[in-house]
């Protein structure tokens, strides 16, 4: 009786650890059912590479970039194409058995997914950290490291909270600067994000999504024109409301560009008569992090760390 109990349990315990290989991820596009959990990862997608990282998880092939910080050792990794377009030698040449494919690249998915099962993620930049927090839990649920991802995530949530804190009662505005221009972002744009990671009240009013996925005009044509006319209305609109904060993403200091959006606000009539200029109240955010990487969990605890170091 003793052995058929023994037996009985070994084989629960085998069917058990069978079903436990088993692979279910979530993504943009539904759930991607494998028998078991890919061992050669691609990822063309940088904030999922980093989320990856952050959770262990090897990967084989990167796109061609400039990697620093946590994600320097990458520099050394097999380059599969930029982060627009694949090289479809390389990438058969790694043999993945799972691609991520990034916002830059997803166009590519059917003709990636003949090389290896396809996968990309979304990150909503109106309910960003809700976004975020699906795919990385998404993802470590389906490689068994859950737990990480769930303290990853609540780390960044607990300097989130620290910023809503110290920034309560407070407006901002992020610029994004490139060239010698400014571009305002509100709530609802790519990188209006950073409200909700400040709390700093906007003084713009949220991108509807109408908006939001309007297609960039011709240059030089009258939409472009028109277009341009309502930039300036709104960084008007900006630099009247005197917000308490600037926070802004210099472009060209990307891959340790030249600095320029600094002498920008300094020779901009308005910008460079605001308090928050004058009172040295503007936070330049780490453009690689903010433009290049994203939504990883790693990128965004260190994001979050450097504004709360900066607005506490």
């Amino acid at each position: 009786m003793k052995f058929t109990h023994i037996v009985a349990a070994f084989g629960a315990s085998l069917a058990f650890a069978t079903a436990s290989l088993a692979f279910d991820l979530e993504h943009a596009d539904g759930v991607l059912q494998l028998a078991d959990a890919p061992q050669r990862v691609v990822s063309f997608d940088l904030a999922h590479l980093d989320t990856l990282n952050a959770l262990g998880i090897p990967v084989v092939g990167v796109p061609r970039s400039t990697y620093s910080g946590s994600l320097e050792k990458y520099n050394e990794m097999t380059v599969v194409g930029t982060l627009f377009e694949p090289d479809y030698d390389a990438l058969k040449g790694a043999k993945p058995d799972l691609i991520i494919a990034g916002g830059r690249s997803a166009s590519a998915v059917p003709k990636l997914g003949a090389v290896a099962p396809a996968v990309t993620f979304a990150a909503d930049p109106a309910d960003f950290l809700a976004s975020v927090k699906a795919s990385a839990q998404a993802i470590g649920k389906a490689w068994n490291k859950e737990v990480q991802a769930v303290a990853a995530f609540d780390a960044i949530q607990k300097n989130v909270d620290a910023l809503h804190a110290a920034n309560r009662g407070k407006t901002g505005a992020l610029l994004f600067v490139v060239k010698g221009n400014i571009v305002a972002h509100a709530p609802g744009d790519r990188f209006g994000y950073m409200h909700e990671l400040t709390g700093l009240k906007s003084v713009l009013p949220p991108k509807t999504d109408a908006g939001a996925a309007a297609p960039r005009p011709e240059p030089g044509s009258p939409q472009a024109e028109a277009a341009a006319r309502e930039r300036a209305r709104t960084l008007s609109a900006v630099a009247q409301a005197d917000p308490d904060w600037l926070v802004v993403l210099d472009r060209g200091a990307i891959n340790e560009g030249e600095k320029t959006a600094r002498d920008t606000l300094a020779r901009h009539p308005q910008f460079s008569q605001t308090t928050a200029f004058r009172k040295g109240q503007v936070y330049y955010v780490d453009p690689n992090g903010w433009y290049v990487v994203g939504g990883g969990l790693n990128n965004l605890n260190a994001i979050t760390s450097r504004m709360l170091s900066a607005m506490k």
